[in-house]
Order: structure tokens, then C-alpha cells, then sequence
């Protein structure tokens, strides 16, 4: 192997993929070296390479430990790299905060899992039988002889934190979308609070979210949930006045909510958020909250304050804002609200609560890459190579992680993010979470539009999401569709991690959809998600009617995709026919009549979770997104025509059915 290729090795730089015709793509030179230098390496410079090699690979073995040593809690064993003329050395293990002390008189029998030639001496690592150690992070000292290194042994469960092997039944929503019951035009926690006791009346047992981290308030237009500022912090508008202490007896806020601003909001039917005019009003009801809270607060609540600020200054540092204080407090009021949501739903009996959604990148230009440049590569993106839905693949526009970077601190940046959002929750789904694997890099090659696979540290990642999930006693969900190798599939599964399937997307060879007893057990699904069509939509072609209307397709591929669409309704119902007891549905049928029948159908699945989406239950038939559109349509702000009450109220007896199929 020349010193180039070991690097490209070394550097998790991709050499083939499996394309989803089957076809195997092989990434020529050019576009691996371009990927090297997004991760600034000069790849013309033979001796930085063999350094770099050097250091990755041969070095390694010269340390007795790594800065992370790994450790299955199952079957604890601690790996160490020695000379083997060491053999023959006493060893001494120290765990300080444990108070853990393990001494062997010398290196003899003990089991070898590698070996590495340098400069004609023999190094091998050997298996150190420890003791078994609580999960989490530990600093630990290790010596063999007189030589001494120091690493952090994370002690890893087997699986993720696992709840009851029961069928669960829950809602999928996208908060901003609900029919807020102070009408400022966006749906708010006060909103979710409500939404938390009609979903355990019907024995619902989570709510699967929309990321709620922080966007641009700034620019309030900028509304992605999936491109955010921040992914550790979280939208103030989900903030709600009435739900905060600062409300009462105050003046200044009742003020302002008979203002002309605030009343032409209340007064809006609008379908699609104003996030412009939600924003300037919103913010001005926040100030007012505090400050209130700066001339009333007790010494109580100003300690609480204080508390949080402390506990949390890494992360709300990166803020870097000119009204700091304005800006935490509006990240506490946040965080207290929505803890308030997920105490509701643990009182009501509901075995998760929230779940959260883990966005697979931040924006180029927000606080967290900002505050993190040292950690992405320099010019490379991160989105997904060619598949049915997008030919030329597609280019996401989130600056990728390096993945040497990634493993700064003993890798503290991930396990924060993943923390902070396991907080007041139940639950996590990692949007794309192949991204703990590898991800697909886009960049300019030689003035070209270029991609390739970068690999990552998965079982550090992994190991991550173990710990984290038992530490904040979160199930997690890594959503999984589209080209997934077999092996992260595996691993993913025997890791205790749920898997997302859209019913959409659940098809055989032959293109029928999968029998119902076929469908994953040990997965979250779903009939559809923000990414496709709400189902009245689908069945009535109105995503293709408006793709048409805004040019996103010609006549001629408008007239493909209906007759395509025709051919899946029809399969469709031969899926829900087979299994129904009832008369046949046919193409004229009533859509949610179908819809009906589909969910029912799918709650007798096999499938732990199953969620029925808000939107769905609200007859909507506009999506909320249209992937690989920006400015064409308006994503991420429609809301639904009905209130939370109104949708429950309506679809009772369907909810109370499925409820009965899923604990029958």
C-alpha cells in the first residue's frame, strides 16, 4: 500500500460504495484527495502524509493506552499496546474517583489481540481483566513497569437504555404547527402541554418532535428545524408567555398583548407562518417576561436562574450575544417548560414522554460551528449521493465534521450535543444516524461538483449513545432510511436502537408492499414523516399538483408521477384488502376511509413503536416540507386547520381502535 492510499484508509476517506441500483462506485483519486484536503492535508506534501500515517497508525502502538479506552461493562476487559519484551512487568490500574485499584505481578497468559511490527520490535496488545465499573466516563491511570500513561476507560452497556418489550402506540408532530391557544401564529409548549394529556387519554405512550434547536432570530425567515443555529440550545419561540411565572401581575405584558401588532396576529387565518411577524411580537412579549423577572423576581427563582447559567455556561457562551443574560433567560424559561411537558406526560402514565429529534447538522453560519470551526473540515458538506428521489444526489448545505477533529477532548463535543439533547426527554432519534458511520461529502473537485463516503469513529459514537441513553434513561431511535450497509444495520439493532421505517418505503422485490407480519419488530413506524407527503395529500396527487404549480415538474413528468402514484394506490389496497375484514376499498374511495384501514392494518405490526402523524389526523393535504426546494415552496410553516382538542375529538374512535389492536 503506498503512503497515500494508507492515509485515505487512515483518514476514513471512502474507497467504493454500493449504489441503490446495485451498482458498485468505485471514488477515483482525484475526489479522495480533494476530501483529504478539505481536512487539511496538503496531499502533495509527501512528508506531512507519511507524518500523518505515522501518527495514525505506527505511534499508536507506542502508547500503552488510548486517550479513550472502551470497555463492555458485560465483559470488562482493558486493552493495553506493550513491547513484548514487558512481559515480564508488574501492572498497576488506578480508578481514582472509584477508588479501584488492580495490580497483576506481570503481563504473562494474557489473552493477545494484535501485534505490530516497528523498527524490528514486536508490540502486541493484550487483554487486562478489570473489575466491572458503572457505566459513564472515568479517568483512570495505567503503569506497566516504569512506564506510566493516563486514559479515560468509558464503560459501555451492552444496548441502549430499553423500555418494557410492549407495542406502543404514539403521535408524531411538528410543534410550530399547532393550532396555538393563545393565537400568536405558532405552535408553543403551552400548546404541547395539552397535546401531553389528549395523547395519554388515548393510552399514547410518547410524542416524537421536531427538533426544537435553536434557528436564527435574527432572521426569523430562516426556519428549518433540520439547518439550525444551534443544536445544543432551543428555540425561544416554543416559549409560551402564559406558561411562564413572569406572567403574573404583569403589567407591561398585558400591555402589550392589547397592542395593534399583537391583535392583527390574533386576528390571522393564515395557513403558513409569518415567522417575521410571529418573531417581532413574540420577542416583544419575552421582554416584557424579563423584565419582570429583573424587578420581581424572588431570591429563590434568581438562584434557580443563577444554577442554570452555571450548570450550562459552555453551551450558552456560544451564544456570543450582546444581551447575554436576555438570551439565558430565555434558554432557561425554554428548558423549564419543556421539562414541565415531559413531567405531564411521566404523571399521566405515559412509559416514554417526548422524544426529541437530533437534527445531522448545524448551519455553516450559527453559533455552533462558529464556536467549533477547529472541528469541520474546511469546504465540505454533508448530504446524501444519488438515490431515486434525487439522481445527482444532494448537497444539504452543513459543513461536515472532520473525523479526526470529532475525537478532540475524548470526543467531549458529541457527548455533549447528545446530552444536552436527552434532556426532559424520553427518548432521541438521530436524524440520518448513519452519520455515526459515515456521510457523504460534497465539495468542488477541479471545478466540478464532487462527493464521496468519509468514514467516522463508530464505536466511540456508539459507544456514546449507550452511555448518554443510561445516564438520561432515553430510548433512541436512529432513523435509517435509504443505503444502509448490512453491517451498520446489525450493529444498530443488537445496540438496543430503535429503526424508523416509512410504510411508503417498506417494499419487496417485486415492488408490492411488505406483508404486514414482515415489518421490523424492533422499530419506529411510521406512515409517513415531514419528508413525504400528509397521506390525504398523497392519495388525492395534491404534492404533485403542487410541484406542478411551482415548476418543480414539467407536464410530461406530472403525467409520469400520477400514473406511478395510480400503480402504489393500487398496491395500496391490495396491501390493505389482503388483511381487512371489511369491503373492499377501491380507487374511488373515500381517502381517509383508506387511511383508516392502513392505520388499522399497521397497528396489528409487530413494530414496538408506531406512530400516527398530527397531520395525518388533521386531513392536511399540503406537506411541510418538499425536500430539495428552498425558496420555491414555503417549508416549515404550515400549521394545522384544527385545535389539538378538535383532532382527538374527531378521530377518537379510530385512536380508541388502533388502541385496543396494539395492547389486544
Amino acid at each position: 500500500m503506498d503512503a497515500l492510499s494508507q492515509l485515505f484508509y487512515l483518514h476514513g476517506i471512502g474507497y467504493e460504495f454500493t449504489k441503490y441500483t446495485g451498482e458498485q462506485v468505485f471514488f477515483n483519486e482525484d475526489t479522495r484527495k480533494r476530501a483529504l484536503q478539505c481536512c487539511g492535508v496538503d496531499t502533495n506534501n509527501d512528508a506531512q502524509i507519511a507524518q500523518l500515517n505515522f501518527k495514525l497508525d505506527a505511534s499508536t502502538w507506542r502508547s500503552l493506552v488510548p486517550s479513550v479506552s472502551l470497555v463492555e461493562q458485560q465483559t470488562p476487559f482493558l486493552k493495553v499496546k506493550v513491547d513484548e519484551r514487558q512481559l515480564h512487568c508488574s501492572v498497576n490500574i488506578t480508578v481514582p474517583s472509584l477508588d479501584i485499584h488492580i495490580t497483576l505481578a506481570n503481563l504473562y497468559n494474557l489473552a493477545i489481540t494484535g501485534e505490530y511490527y516497528l523498527h524490528e520490535v514486536r508490540y502486541i496488545e493484550l487483554e487486562l481483566p478489570i473489575k466491572a465499573l458503572p457505566i459513564g466516563y472515568h479517568q483512570a491511570t495505567v503503569k506497566v513497569g516504569e512506564q506510566l500513561a493516563n486514559t479515560q476507560i468509558w464503560s459501555v452497556p451492552e444496548q441502549v437504555f430499553q423500555i418494557d418489550n410492549l407495542k406502543r402506540t404514539g403521535l408524531s408532530i411538528q410543534l410550530y404547527t399547532l393550532k396555538n391557544k393563545a393565537c400568536l401564529g405558532i405552535g408553543d409548549f403551552d400548546d404541547l402541554l395539552e397535546l401531553t394529556t389528549l395523547c395519554a387519554k388515548q393510552n399514547m405512550d410518547y410524542i416524537l418532535l421536531n427538533p426544537l434547536h435553536l434557528l436564527f432570530a435574527d432572521i426569523p425567515e430562516r426556519a428549518s428545524p433540520y439547518s439550525p443555529n444551534s443544536r445544543a440550545l432551543l428555540n425561544p419561540l416554543y416559549i409560551s408567555a402564559a406558561l411562564s411565572t413572569d406572567a403574573q401581575n404583569n403589567e407591561q405584558l398585558n400591555s402589550l398583548i392589547e397592542s395593534d401588532d399583537v391583535i392583527a396576529l390574533l386576528n390571522a387565518t393564515d395557513q403558513f407562518i409569518n415567522y417575521h411577524k410571529v418573531s417581532q411580537v413574540k420577542y416583544a412579549l419575552f421582554k416584557a417576561l424579563y423584565d419582570h423577572f429583573e424587578l420581581t423576581g424572588s431570591t429563590e427563582r434568581r438562584e434557580a436562574f443563577d444554577k442554570f447559567c452555571n450548570e450550562n455556561i459552555s453551551t450558552l457562551s456560544t451564544l456570543n450575544s450582546a444581551q447575554s443574560k436576555f438570551d439565558y433567560y430565555l434558554q432557561w424559561q425554554a428548558s423549564l417548560q419543556l421539562a414541565l411537558c415531559q413531567q405531564s406526560c411521566i404523571e399521566q402514565g405515559m412509559e416514554i414522554g417526548l422524544i426529541n429529534d437530533l437534527a445531522v447538522g448545524c448551519a455553516g453560519d450559527g453559533a455552533e460551528f462558529y464556536n467549533q470551526q477547529a472541528l469541520f473540515s474546511k469546504g465540505a458538506n454533508v448530504g446524501a449521493p444519488p438515490d431515486p428521489w434525487a439522481e445527482a444526489g444532494q448537497n444539504w448545505g452543513l459543513p461536515a465534521l472532520n473525523p479526526q477533529s470529532l475525537q478532540h477532548n475524548n470526543y467531549q463535543y458529541y457527548r455533549s450535543l447528545i446530552r444536552a439533547n436527552m434532556q426532559s426527554v424520553g427518548g432521541l432519534r438521530i436524524d440520518h444516524v448513519m452519520a455515526i458511520r459515515r456521510l457523504w461529502w460534497c465539495f468542488d473537485t477541479n471545478g466540478r461538483q464532487d462527493g464521496c463516503y468519509v468514514y467516522y469513529p463508530f464505536e466511540h459514537l456508539l459507544a456514546i449513545l449507550k452511555i448518554e441513553s443510561h445516564i438520561n434513561q432515553s430510548i433512541v431511535i436512529g432513523e435509517d432510511l435509504g443505503i444502509v450497509p448490512p453491517e451498520v444495520k446489525h450493529a444498530l439493532s443488537s445496540s438496543g436502537i430503535f429503526s424508523n421505517s416509512l410504510f411508503y418505503f417498506e417494499k419487496q422485490h417485486d415492488g408490492e408492499f411488505l406483508s404486514v407480519d414482515d415489518l421490523a419488530p424492533h422499530c419506529l413506524l411510521m406512515i409517513a414523516n415531514h419528508d413525504v407527503p400528509p397521506f390525504l395529500g398523497w392519495w388525492q396527487h395534491d404534492d404533485l399538483n403542487i410541484k406542478q404549480h411551482y415548476e418543480l415538474i414539467s407536464k410530461n413528468e406530472y403525467e409520469q408521477q400520477k400514473q406511478q402514484r395510480i400503480q402504489e394506490q393500487h398496491k395500496l389496497l391490495r396491501f390493505i384488502n389482503h388483511r381487512s375484514h371489511k369491503p373492499e376499498l377501491v380507487l374511488e374511495s373515500n381517502a381517509m376511509d383508506v387511511y383508516s384501514e392502513l392505520a388499522l392494518c399497521l397497528a396489528g405490526s409487530q413494530s414496538r413503536l408506531f406512530a400516527l402523524q398530527i397531520d395525518d389526523l388533521d386531513e392536511q393535504k399540503y406537506p411541510v416540507n418538499i425536500p430539495g426546494t428552498d425558496k420555491e415552496y414555503p417549508n416549515w410553516r404550515r400549521v394545522l386547520t384544527h385545535t389539538s382538542k378538535d383532532i382527538f375529538k374527531k378521530n377518537a374512535p379510530l385512536l380508541a381502535a388502533i388502541d385496543s389492536i396494539r395492547k389486544g
